[in-house]
């Protein structure tokens, strides 16, 4: 099994650590924070994870629905937001499932996530028009965060299927927006053990030639308003 997915299962403590290392300059909370205004807003955010993106707008909403595929995931998710538990509620879910949420959102928020479902099924296409169709129908402000490529020089869809869903999100009316939200290691040694124990051992070897502990990774950014 990848080993992505074997760190989703059973070492939330990891994979934590992987996301609290990307976007040493904040690029991304900059970009949430100063384009959209969350006061006393209800969000559904989409395989949260343990709540990296979440940290980045929850003091500000009045509720949120948080999901993810994981419960693993949500155990550490709900103690990172411990101290927001009365505005929080934590299930887990397919992305598969999104025609199951009920109810409306003044935003939906997914952050890497819905482009593992895209890369991982045969009928990519089926899954891309259920996904805009069924997020269209939970909230206002729809915002999709997904990879642009780790360790590479120029922001590029990783895969081909990527690069269909990105085009489809566009052709649906999205706005793109492009930042870098590097990560920052203390030293080689544990950018190769972080990354390398996410990403591969193809990962680790170039952190090795290459020497670098700052990891160049572009972020894509979708925003769709109702």
């Amino acid at each position: 099994m990848n080993e992505m997915y074997e760190i989703y299962k059973q070492q939330n403590d990891l994979y934590d650590e992987l996301v609290n290392h990307e976007d040493y300059e904040s690029n991304l909370y900059k970009f949430i924070n100063n384009n959209f205004y969350f006061s006393n807003k209800s969000v559904c955010e989409l395989g949260i994870g343990t709540g990296r993106v979440t940290k980045m707008y929850i003091n500000k909403i009045s509720k949120v629905n948080l999901y993810d595929l994981s419960g693993h995931m949500l155990e550490k998710a709900k103690t990172n937001l411990s101290v927001y538990k009365n505005k929080a509620s934590f299930e887990i879910l397919n992305n598969k499932d999104t025609d199951k949420i009920t109810g409306t959102f003044d935003f939906l928020i997914e952050g890497w996530s819905f482009g593992h479902l895209i890369s991982d099924e045969f009928d990519s296409n089926f899954w891309i028009t259920k996904l805009i169709k069924d997020c269209k129908r939970i909230a206002k402000t729809i915002i999709f965060i997904e990879t642009m490529g780790t360790f590479v020089d120029n922001p590029n869809p990783p895969t081909d299927k990527l690069g269909n869903f990105y085009s489809e999100l566009k052709g649906n009316g999205y706005t793109e927006h492009i930042i870098r939200t590097d990560y920052k290691f203390d030293s080689i040694n544990q950018a190769k053990y972080v990354l390398g124990s996410f990403f591969g051992k193809a990962m680790e070897d170039k952190i090795q030639e290459k020497n670098e502990f700052i990891i160049k990774e572009y972020t894509g950014i979708w925003v769709y308003i109702n």
